[in-house]
């Protein structure tokens, strides 16, 4: 008869876990099943080591029970209902209506600026009617709804705006984009919302307010909270005090102070994260000591479930309670916890509750790190005993936890803080004094708060302190590298030489040799990449066409005019430096974000093309550059190893790439008048294998006269007419609005970057 031990328990909430990692993949199911026999088998056929382990019929369920997780997961992901508004996108095409229409609703979150300057926020949909300036199709299709929206705004629009409000809005209804992931893992807006049970949105540009709603809530807490301390340090220090009370999903930090933390390796201290609770409870059992034992415990506690509340209930923040609460009942009992199987306990109910925080980015480094301080923060801290205790002590932190999330923080984002270890141990001390000064003033604020912004203002020299130290070592040389996305099988690969150092004495003796095998799985594939590949990629930016050109000589860069997009691209190919920065334009809103790329990726020149409009703030933003820069001649080829640029025309731009042996020709038409073409009907030009356009009239005739192998178009969709005729012409074409990122290798082939599967992954 099979008898149920406490193993068997652990090897089933193992599986149940593996199996929500598993269903992240495309054929998922499959991997478990293969992982599930192989284990199997082994376990009935295996030697002493297999042995020790559960029986072979314990195995055989946690295969069951890691399939039936990967259909968990799928049960619980969201659809659409049948009223949802997504499906007004469709409807609109289909009788050619414009998608601007009205919407009604309640305010379900507060909203937060994104990094164009607008709010953010997610409507609960009651009604629609369709807008157009045609009287006879507005109101074709209207009634009610339900669903949700992801709504951005106008600053100015939305600054009255908080949560239970009954709004009015006017805008563009769009569906969001799938993120591809076939050759560059870009940001998937479409699962993103998804998992938050939204499936399209609005670019609201008007609002009207049409009833209050309720003036209590946890938004209200939260906004009082961060008006004492912006009373108190001011916007910009108060931001930073608030996010350490009440996480960095609801404050609106400044996304330059985001980028520092970022950069030298501390965003957790502006997340609702372990390091927090872990000071809280520190804190709390301290000032307590005189108390019973069950009176401290129980505050602690309070503590833990009311930070817990302030941060709306984040992934990463019920973790860390849910591990104080485990640690006090265990204290509370008198006996000693294991921590590995409550961890494991905690990841399992959490998933049990929700499976999808499984995709969660804050969800996967916070057990990660977690799990890196139990198994390696001592170990590691034994081999340091050479330095003062507490240094000691908080180097071993930060290298456990770093260490365990920096192979899926690679995978990532694929950069590295060079200097996070020593901003970790010189922040540490402030970042106590500022979290437990937060906090403490949050909660005086609350029931008097003038009170609480006095005391929030005696923790302003602490927080200027910690962010002129965060600034200073994030301009050091080489404050971050790109090392480029890991594959899953490095991935992998890494953690399982981690897991061989954490669980086999032998290896943990050879430490240095698994790290040194570890290193070189990452930097020997950076390396041979960065000096043998050659491609270009026009990124899935309809707004600035941008492309970038990867060669062992140097990188090209053409256009900057998103920064986020491009400096993510960047960082994920392990792009260190752009050697040659190209502006189409003269015009700021369009090149704007040369500064910001220029902060994270170091620009050696830059150049543009000497059109006749040239405002006042891109000049201004040339001298604040400090980056050599000249105007690229007409008619006369520049050359940087394989790539030759020559400016055929000037205002708009047309400029002739070619790309070793491949010619690429580059139109921009931003008047509504197809100019451009006019002009090209009379200049010879060699038929282009690429023609790559960005503008907003397009025309057959352009391609009658250029006669191109392949077409790119930077713009969000493709005319029927257009796309009928190319498709007529045998034209390949991509249209990076709908196909994402698309890509150019030096055999002359062009791919879409398209999804690989619908998850964050």
């Amino acid at each position: 008869m099979f008898n149920i031990t406490k193993a068997d328990g652990i090897l089933w909430a193992i599986a149940f876990v593996t199996g929500c990692i598993f269903s992240l993949f495309p054929w998922g199911w499959l991997g478990v099943l293969v992982l599930g026999g192989m284990l199997y088998g082994g376990r009935r056929r295996g030697g002493k080591v297999w042995l020790r382990l559960p029986a072979s019929q314990s195995f055989a369920i946690a295969t069951v029970v890691a399939l039936l997780a990967t259909l968990y997961v799928w049960l619980r992901t969201p659809q659409p209902g049948v009223n949802d508004l997504s499906s007004l996108v469709p409807r609109l095409e289909a009788l050619h209506l414009p998608p601007t229409v009205l919407v009604e609703g309640r305010v379900e979150t507060t909203p937060l600026p994104n990094r164009a300057g607008r709010l953010r926020f997610f409507l609960g949909v009651e009604r629609y009617q369709n807008l157009s300036q045609d009287p006879a199709q507005r109101g074709v299709l209207q009634g009610r709804a339900s669903g949700r929206l992801y709504v951005t705004l106008p600053a100015q629009q939305g600054a009255k705006l908080h949560p239970s409000q009954r709004i009015r809005l006017v805008g563009r209804l769009y569906l969001p984009r799938s993120g591809g992931s076939q050759f560059f893992r870009a940001f998937n807006f479409r699962r993103q919302l998804q998992l938050q049970h939204t499936f399209a949105g609005l670019a609201g540009h008007k609002v009207t307010i049409l009833d209050q709603g309720s003036p209590w809530g946890l938004w209200a807490l939260r906004q009082r909270i961060l008006q004492v301390h912006t009373q108190g340090l001011g916007d910009r220090y108060g931001a930073v005090v608030a996010a350490m009370v009440l996480g960095n999903r609801a404050v609106a930090i400044p996304f330059e102070v985001r980028d520092s933390f970022r950069r030298v390796g501390l965003s957790h201290a502006l997340a609702a994260s372990g390091f927090h609770t872990a000071i809280l409870l520190a804190v709390v059992l301290t000032a307590t000591r005189p108390l019973p034992h069950r009176w401290r415990y129980g505050l602690g506690a309070g503590v833990l479930v009311f930070f817990a509340f302030l941060t709306g209930f984040a992934p990463s923040a019920m973790r860390a309670v849910l591990m104080g609460l485990a640690g006090l009942v265990a204290l509370v009992d008198g006996q000693k916890g294991q921590p590995l199987v409550i961890l494991l306990a905690i990841a399992t109910a959490m998933l049990i509750y929700n499976p999808l925080w499984i995709e969660d980015i804050g969800f996967q480094l916070s057990f990660l790190a977690t799990l890196g301080l139990i198994v390696s923060a001592q170990p590691i801290s034994d081999r340091l005993d050479w330095l003062p205790t507490f240094l000691r002590n908080v180097v071993a932190v930060s290298v456990a936890a770093s260490l365990w999330v920096l192979p899926l923080s690679l995978a990532i984002f694929g950069t590295f803080p060079v200097y996070g270890l020593p901003a970790n141990v010189l922040a540490n001390p402030l970042l106590i004094f500022l979290t437990v000064g937060g906090f403490i003033s949050a909660m005086v604020g609350l029931i008097l708060p003038p009170l609480g912004s006095a005391l929030a203002w005696l923790l302003y020299s602490p927080t200027a302190l910690l962010l002129w130290l965060i600034e200073t070592i994030g301009r050091w040389p080489g404050a971050m590298i790109a090392l480029g996305s890991l594959g899953w099988l490095q991935v992998v690969v890494l953690y399982a030489l981690m897991v061989l150092v954490w669980l086999s004495p032998p290896w943990r003796r050879r430490w240095f040799l698994v790290f040194t095998l570890g290193v070189s799985l990452v930097l020997v594939p950076f390396i041979l990449r960065q000096n043998t590949l050659f491609q270009a990629t026009v990124l899935a930016n309809t707004q600035v066409p941008t492309l970038v050109i990867q060669q062992p000589a140097g990188t090209v860069v053409i256009n900057g005019g998103d920064p986020e997009g491009l400096t993510a691209f960047l960082a994920q190919e392990g792009i260190n430096r752009i050697d040659w920065a190209v502006a189409s334009d003269r015009r700021y809103r369009q090149q704007r974000g040369w500064a910001d790329i220029h902060w994270m990726t170091p620009i050696r020149q830059l150049t543009d093309v000497p059109t006749a409009e040239s405002d006042p703030a891109y000049r201004e933003m040339l001298s604040t550059l400090k980056v050599p820069h000249e105007s690229l001649p007409l008619r006369q080829p520049v050359q940087l190893g394989q790539v030759k640029i020559t400016v055929l025309r000037a205002d708009p731009a047309i400029l002739t790439l070619e790309l070793g042996n491949t010619q690429w020709l580059f139109v921009t038409d931003p008047s509504r008048d197809a100019a451009q073409t006019d002009w090209l009907a009379v200049t010879p030009i060699e038929p282009p294998q690429v023609l790559w356009w960005w503008g907003r009239k397009l025309t057959p005739r352009l391609f009658e006269i250029v006669k191109p192998r392949s077409v790119i178009l930077s713009r969000p969709t493709l005319d029927p007419a257009i796309a009928g005729y190319l498709k007529q012409q045998h034209i390949p074409y991509f249209v990076v609005g709908e196909v994402g990122e698309v890509r150019w290798q030096a055999d002359g082939s062009l791919k879409a970057n398209a999804p690989q599967n619908d998850s964050l992954i």
